[in-house]
């Protein structure tokens, strides 16, 4: 049996962040993260589009390794029913190669790769983790193992968790500005293009059955090129228990994402750092208060919005399209990549919205917001 202070489930983005700062921060050299893989940054499940803060604001220091950025993004176009309106911010996120920022993550961390997590149980006065490999004793267990975490089923947490799925091509394709995003809101879903530089796009689509009708946003799209990748992946939406007891969850397992564009990197590093700080700091037990504290009324704000939207019948869709598009110049100098809460709080003042929504929908909008 392999004894460690802390185990961490998962070598993606936020496992590795997390071990990342313990070590760095800390100087523990108990820490061991555990990956099912064979290595790090595969396979993808990400669409690879992240706002400049989560590298502003990172506690480790990133120097831009070759080849992690591939492209940076001053805006979007957003599409909805034929119509379109544009959003511009210079530089408000980048287009990065996965698999790279993964792995320099993960550099100079023990990771036992190969290695699957299988059950979990109380011992003494930490916990004995069973792989299908060998044993681990524990006294923390941190859950960085993604959506479908097996930590949160087998761990005894509360949960009320949703999941849509995503397909994401990469394909070579000319037809779309450098810099520039295309989102395409088809509710209850949204498609998106996403150029790597001036020949490749990434084109996705999160939806109930996402290959069909990715398939079908090509052609009505008239999007034609080699495809040169495919990946695929589970996002999940509402909410659950992140603590109970030393056992926690982080990122997408924690569902540390944002309700209406599914990314997942920002929130789930933020709240590694919240985590790291009170296990240095002995204060363990105040995690689940801190995220709560931070992101929690966005989250709240962000899961309402979504299910309104997706209750909106095809006429109402478009009308509130509508109302956004005349708003772009708000989106533009108030929008914020990570906290959509800032823009909606003033949109919301558009005396259509009543209108469009009637007086019991606008009331609850207006007791999210004001």
């Amino acid at each position: 049996m392999e004894k460690n202070r802390i185990l961490i489930i998962g070598a993606g983005p936020i496992g590795c962040y997390a071990a990342r700062l313990l070590k760095e921060k800390g100087g523990d050299s108990q820490v061991v993260v555990i990956e099912e893989h064979s290595g790090i940054g595969r396979p993808i499940h990400c669409a690879g589009l992240v706002g400049r803060n989560v590298f502003s604001e990172m506690k480790i220091d990133f120097k831009a390794h070759d080849g992690v950025m591939l492209n940076r993004i001053d805006g979007a176009e957003v599409f909805f029913d034929g119509e379109s309106f544009k959003i511009k911010r210079k530089e408000v996120a980048m287009v990065i190669d996965r698999e790279k920022f993964d792995r320099y993550l993960g550099e100079g961390l023990k990771v036992d790769f190969n290695t699957r997590f299988v059950g979990v149980e109380n011992e003494g006065n930490g916990y004995l983790v069973e792989t299908d490999r060998k044993e681990y004793y524990a006294d923390i267990v941190i859950g960085a193992d993604g959506a479908n975490s097996a930590l949160r089923k087998m761990g005894g947490f509360r949960e009320n968790i949703e999941y849509m799925r995503g397909v994401q091509f990469r394909m070579k394709y000319n037809d779309c500005e450098k810099n520039f995003v295309q989102i395409h809101l088809k509710n209850p879903f949204f498609a998106w293009v996403i150029p790597e530089n001036e020949k490749i796009v990434r084109v996705g689509i999160i939806s109930d059955n996402p290959y069909h009708d990715l398939t079908k946003f090509l052609k009505e799209r008239g999007i034609e090129g080699e495809i040169l990748e495919k990946f695929a992946g589970v996002v999940p939406f509402g909410s659950c228990v992140t603590q109970n007891a030393n056992l926690i969850l982080v990122g997408d397992a924690a569902c540390q994402v944002k309700p209406l564009t599914q990314g997942g990197i920002y929130y789930g590093m933020r709240c590694a750092e919240i985590l790291t700080d009170c296990i240095l700091e002995n204060r363990i037990m105040d995690y689940g208060h801190e995220c709560k504290r931070r992101f929690g009324k966005e989250m709240e704000i962000g899961l309402k919005v979504r299910q309104i939207y997706h209750d909106l019948n095809p006429m109402d869709a478009k009308k509130l399209f509508a109302i956004l598009r005349d708003n772009a110049e708000i989106i533009e100098k108030f929008g914020d990549f990570e906290n959509h809460s800032k823009v909606l709080s003033l949109i919301i003042k558009d005396t259509r919205l009543q209108v469009l929504l009637g007086k019991v929908l606008f009331g609850l909008f207006k007791d999210i917001f004001i």
